[in-house]
């Protein structure tokens, strides 16, 4: 089953829910908001504070050395991803992050942000590694919380990661291939 045919089926279970959601609407409406607000606040473009901590609570789970920023720097490098990028799919990434961040209440914990690290490491682990059933919409995440870390140089050069551009030798130290074959022909 593709993406869209996965969050057609989300759509459609929530359409046939919304009769329990429509009294929660106002409070769902000025939560988002004030989340927005402090996103905005803490000097975020795109991501409303509680995604760039659940970005930030992946990254510290699922890699292993912390970035010279912090883990928040993942969720930075993110925000300024799709805040320079323009898709008519941003809302899908949003809806991603926020169900990422209350997956762990399909089995009764708190949200991803909020669980201690060994169970929040536990929980991707187990849940978050398939590409099967409802869960795999959410794991479509751990590929941009991964672009968000590996794109920034300096966890590249903290890691040993050489760019191409650093791997190509500079014009004089490049072997001559016509005076190799000369010397090899004698």
């Amino acid at each position: 089953m593709s993406l869209n045919a996965r969050v057609a089926v989300a759509a459609v279970v929530a359409l046939l829910a919304s009769p329990l959601w429509l009294p929660l609407t106002p409070w769902l409406w000025w939560s988002r908001r004030r989340d927005r607000r402090a996103g905005a606040a803490a000097g975020y473009r795109a991501l409303s504070a509680r995604q760039a901590q659940t970005i930030a609570a992946h990254a510290e789970a699922t890699l292993q050395t912390p970035p010279p920023g912090g883990w928040q720097q993942v969720a930075r490098n993110v925000d300024a991803y799709l805040a320079a990028v323009r898709s008519p799919r941003h809302w899908r990434t949003m809806i991603l992050l926020t169900l990422l961040e209350h997956a762990p209440r399909l089995r009764g914990k708190a949200p991803l942000s909020r669980l201690p690290l060994p169970q929040r490491t536990a929980f991707l682990e187990r849940h978050m590694a398939t590409t099967r059933g409802l869960l795999a919409i959410p794991a479509l995440v751990r590929q941009l919380v991964r672009m968000g870390y590996y794109t920034d140089p300096r966890i590249a050069k903290g890691l040993g990661f050489v760019t191409v551009a650093e791997r190509r030798q500079p014009a004089q130290r490049r072997p001559n291939p016509a005076a190799a074959l000369q010397r090899a022909v004698g």
